[in-house]
Order: structure tokens, then C-alpha cells, then sequence
């Protein structure tokens, strides 16, 4: 046989010779050498493509579409008229701001270069970035920032930002350089300005203050952020339910790799988990871990658990007739088991809330140390100050010059979200013979009816901070009416003082301290449960690349490096 193939190698010299190898071998040895011709060919192969991924790498390719789903409709796409997680998703798409969050949490320039802020606070100076653009060619500059910053100020203008930009001065120092000069020194000013969506003066300038909010560009928006506007659809409701954008060329952050996005609105979270299973969606945040056991697909997808700046409570209304009575409030707190709603509502994806600030921001302490389950504790607190059961275990007791006694019963507002959670808060309210009238309203319609008049006397909601705690429009005194947030109608000179101080301060040991002795303070009065931080829960498939979030400060930080996002990818040369 080896001769035979020796044979069959000398024609090969000739290739008019070729034919007359199939006549110098048998038929096993023609097997034979078609076999190690493939063998030899494979491996040239294999060489080849082993020598190509050396001198390449792989990198990510431009392509491609994402799509996710969120919670709530966008009203506007319009930064500085954000009034919803939806709004601000959306805005942080399309529009810069001067500040942005980054994936470890850190404030880091957008479209500003660098920024300072002087020693006594007053004082911050900002340099802009050049060679930045809108999405229709045109220049950004710093009139453009100071043209957004005077329509923020703008009664006229009706931007939910107006508050945050009273008593500033602004000006342009330099062609590129800002100054913001304040009349007192506010150590949470400088988030301001991650709030703040940079609008196109060319665009805006035109248009009257009182038609703003009905201008067509609110539909249609011309910004400068990673991605640019497609289009939009609405559903018979004039509701936008879906938005198409896609990558901006010319973003000076570099483009992002994902062409295509797609944000689909539903008005519920179990319609996003439903569509999220269906595989209609790629990614989605849900409000908490509640939904988490639903969700399928969970092994193809990276799953994010961050702690958020949010804290859940039930806010006693102190006016009431009962729950002004510290006594009451006190053994309310002892009654609940935040241990079972972090378990059985947010599947573990949380932490228990001890105090007013969420668990990891300034001002959280080991010393804090808030009420423990103790139903037992609650009951004697109760026996204690004269609330008596009836027969049938509920207690009462009378009140003043009332001849009958009243009966010890809350009634809690909640919503569709956190219905779960007052059901198991009645159970164990009625463990301590105290009675619970659940109200199960949506968020839209608390707003209106409820939070503006007060007219309630318990009710269970989320707060959200920002990364630096500024507690003011929760706690402090003059925030108890609408437009402030003071839901508990708390009202306490010692705790203004000290939100007061350290709002001032830019010593943040100094700020850190008072925010404990505030902590201690509210939770001895009782004014509220304080029941649980929700971790958020992000949930994106894995066949997207480069999602590497370490820490949230809002919702729509998730896409503040969305332009290191790609699915696709492709080998270049190195």
C-alpha cells in the first residue's frame, strides 16, 4: 500500500498525470488518500483560523435591537416636564444633562468636562464639553444650558424642576464655563443638575412660555443624549405605548453599538412580567421582587439586585383623633413583621427599614435601631393606656368627652402594588386587636384626591431619595401641605433644626451626624411604620453585552452608559 501511495505521489508532480492515480491505487487506498486529504485540508483550516483569531480580536459591532419594558406611560418627552420613572427613562435617553450617575453610583460630568464647587458651597463652576451636537446638526452650547436653566425658573414655563432652581444666579463666565452662584450654601444643589435635561435653544426660543407643554416638539424631541427619536406610538387613549429610537452618530460619548431601542409602556407590572415571558421584551425593572417567582427565563438573563434610595411605610396622619396619641402609634410599629414582608413581598430582595432614611445612605448607623416584632410589647402598651377588648378580641376605649368608646381601627390607603402588603400588615394589626380597612386606590387618583388635602389617616407608599439624602420635603414642618411630602404631618423644631443644618453643610461627617440624631428622633415619635427598603431588580437577557451596573441612585441611571451596550460583535485586526 505504501508503495502505492509512493507511487501515486511521484504523478502528482505531473498534473497531467493526476487522472492515472485512481489506476495506481486500490480501493481501500483511494479511501485512504481522499481521507488524508480532508485531514490535511481541516487542518489547514483549523492553522488558518487559529492564526486569524491571534492577529484579531473581537470587539462590538453597530446592530441590532433591544427592547424593554416599562411601567407607565411617558406623558412628554420633554427633560425639564419629567414627572414619572417613564418620563425620566425616556429623558435620559434622549437628552444630556450636565451631571449623570455612573454605573458605581458616582457623579460624573455629561456634558460637563469638569465642575468645582467652592469651599463655603455658594460657588460651582462648570466646564462644558466641546464638539457636542444635537440630533439635527446643530451646536450645543452654553446658551443653550443657560436658556434651560431661565425656563426652569420660569413660573411661565410650569417645569416640576422650578423649586430646586429659586434664588440662583447664572452665568456664563467664559465661552465654555458656567457659574451658579446660591444665597446659601445647599449640599444637595449639586444633584440638581443631574435632573436637569439640556433643551435646544434653537428649537425652544421661538415658542411662547404658555404653549410650551403643547408644543409638537414634546412628541417629536430634538436632544443631544445617546439615542435619537424614530417615532411613537399611541393607543386609542392618545397613551404613548411604544417609542422607537435609534443610536446617535454623532454622540460625544461615542455612539451606542445597539441601533435600535425600544421602550413598550404597560400599565401594570404583571403586564410586563407577562410580556417579559412571552419574550416579547428583553429587559425589565419591576417596582420590587414581588413579581420575581413569575418571571421564567431568569437562567438566560442577567439578573441585577442593587439597593435602591427608596423606603416603604405606612404614614400615620398625627392630626387623627387615635393616631395623634403616641402611645397608639408606638405599639402600632411593635405590631408589624417587617422580617415576614421582606420575605414573603420582596422575596428577599430588600432590607428592613428601620428609620426615615434608607438603609446604606448617609446618616445610616448601627446605633439605629427602630422596633423589633414584639406583638407582645404592643399588646401591653395598649392594656396599658386603657384600649380594652370586646368580645369579639377588638379593642376600645374612650376618647375625651365621648360617651361611647371608639372602636381602635385604621384605615389604610394603598394601591394595586402594595395591596399584598397591607393585607398581611391588617393580619397582624388584628394579632393585637386592632382593626385595618384596607383602600386599594390607584397611584394617580391618591395623588389627586388624597395627598393634596390629606384627607386620610393612614397611608402605605414609597419615597425615593436621591444618592445624597435630603430629608426636607418628608420631614420638615413647613413640607406638611401640599406641595410638601410631610405625609405624616410630623411637625418636630428639633428635627427641623437638624434637617436644616445639615442641608447647609458641606461637611458631610458633620452631615452624616445630624442625619443619625434626625433618624433617632422621628423614630421615637412614631410618626410612621417604617417597613422596608425594595432592592431594584433589573433583569436583562444575557444576549446583551456590557451591562455592568454596580449601583442605582434613580431608576433611569440604567441607561447612563447604555452606549457600552452590544449584542453583536466582530473580530478586527489588531
Amino acid at each position: 500500500m505504501l508503495k502505492n501511495l509512493f507511487n501515486a505521489a511521484r504523478l502528482l508532480k505531473s498534473p497531467k498525470s493526476w487522472k492515472r492515480i485512481g489506476r495506481a491505487l486500490q480501493p481501500k487506498e483511494r479511501i485512504g488518500a481522499v481521507i488524508l486529504v480532508i485531514v490535511i485540508f481541516i487542518s489547514l483550516i483549523w492553522l488558518a483560523n487559529q492564526a486569524y483569531v491571534r492577529a484579531t480580536e473581537s470587539r462590538p459591532a453597530l446592530g441590532d435591537t433591544y427592547v424593554e419594558g416599562v411601567m407607565g406611560s411617558p406623558r412628554l418627552l420633554n427633560p425639564i416636564l419629567t414627572t414619572t420613572d417613564s418620563d425620566r427613562d425616556v429623558s435620559r435617553l434622549l437628552f444630556s444633562t450636565l451631571l449623570k450617575y455612573d454605573y458605581q453610583g458616582k457623579l460624573v460630568g455629561d456634558l460637563a468636562e469638569n465642575f468645582s464647587v467652592s469651599k463655603d458651597g455658594k460657588t460651582y463652576k462648570i466646564t462644558l464639553r466641546k464638539n457636542v451636537f444635537w440630533h439635527d446638526g446643530e451646536p450645543l452650547t452654553i446658551d443653550d444650558v443657560l436658556f434651560t436653566i431661565k425656563a426652569v425658573a420660569n413660573p411661565d414655563y410650569a417645569s416640576p424642576l422650578r423649586a430646586t432652581w429659586q434664588g440662583v444666579a447664572v452665568e456664563a463666565s467664559e465661552e465654555n464655563e458656567l457659574t451658579i452662584k446660591l444665597k446659601t450654601p445647599y449640599a444637595n444643589f449639586i444633584e440638581n443638575l443631574v435632573f436637569l435635561g439640556i433643551l435646544p435653544r434653537h428649537i425652544w426660543t421661538s415658542i411662547q412660555p404658555k404653549n410650551f407643554a403643547l408644543a409638537d416638539f414634546n412628541l417629536t424631541p430634538i436632544g443631544s443624549g445617546p439615542y435619537r427619536f424614530v417615532k411613537l406610538q399611541k393607543d386609542r387613549l392618545g397613551r404613548i405605548v411604544s417609542l422607537t429610537l435609534e443610536s446617535n452618530p454623532t454622540y460625544f460619548n461615542n455612539a451606542p453599538f445597539i441601533n435600535n431601542l425600544i421602550l413598550k409602556s404597560y400599565d401594570s407590572e404583571e403586564e410586563a412580567v407577562s410580556a417579559f415571558n412571552r419574550k416579547e421584551i428583553d429587559g425589565i425593572l419591576p417596582a420590587t421582587g414581588q413579581n420575581k417567582n413569575q418571571l421564567r427565563g431568569l437562567a438566560s438573563s442577567q439578573v441585577f439586585s442593587l439597593a435602591s434610595p427608596r423606603i416603604y411605610a405606612i404614614f400615620f396622619n398625627t392630626d387623627d383623633t387615635i393616631l395623634k396619641d403616641i402611645n397608639v402609634r408606638i405599639a402600632l410599629n411593635y405590631a408589624v413583621n417587617r422580617e415576614a414582608l421582606v420575605s414573603k413581598v420582596l422575596n428577599n430582595e430588600g432590607k428592613i427599614a428601620l428609620g426615615p432614611i434608607p438603609p446604606g445612605l448617609l446618616g445610616s448607623s448601627p446605633d439605629i435601631t427602630g422596633y423589633d416584632y414584639n406583638p407582645e410589647k404592643a399588646r401591653e402598651i395598649l392594656d396599658k393606656y386603657g384600649w380594652t377588648k370586646d368580645e369579639n378580641g377588638m379593642r376600645a376605649k374612650k376618647l375625651g368627652k365621648d360617651k361611647n368608646p371608639t372602636n381602635l381601627a385604621i384605615d389604610i390607603l394603598a394601591t394595586p402594588n402594595t395591596q399584598l402588603v397591607a393585607t398581611l400588615i391588617k393580619d397582624d394589626l388584628k394579632n393585637i386587636g386592632v382593626g385595618a380597612n384596607l383602600t386599594i386606590l390607584g397611584l394617580g387618583e391618591i395623588q389627586q384626591n388624597y395627598l393634596k388635602t390629606r384627607q386620610y389617616q393612614a397611608i402605605l407608599i414609597g419615597e425615593a431619595y436621591t444618592g445624597t439624602p435630603d430629608p426636607y420635603s418628608f420631614w420638615h414642618s413647613l413640607a406638611r401641605k401640599d406641595p410638601g411630602l410631610n405625609l405624616s404631618l410630623y411637625s418636630n423644631r428639633k428635627v427641623d433644626k437638624l434637617i436644616e443644618d445639615a442641608r447647609q453643610s458641606t461637611d458631610e461627617v458633620m452631615r452624616a451626624a445630624k442625619y443619625v440624631e434626625f433618624q433617632k428622633l422621628v423614630i421615637a415619635d412614631a410618626p410612621a411604620i417604617f417597613l422596608y427598603s425594595p432592592n431594584y431588580l433589573y433583569i436583562v437577557n444575557r444576549k446583551v453585552n456590557g451591562v455592568a451596573i454596580k449601583n442605582l441612585v434613580m431608576p433611569s441611571d440604567r441607561f447612563s452608559e447604555i452606549n457600552q451596550w452590544f449584542i453583536s460583535t466582530q473580530r478586527v485586526w489588531k
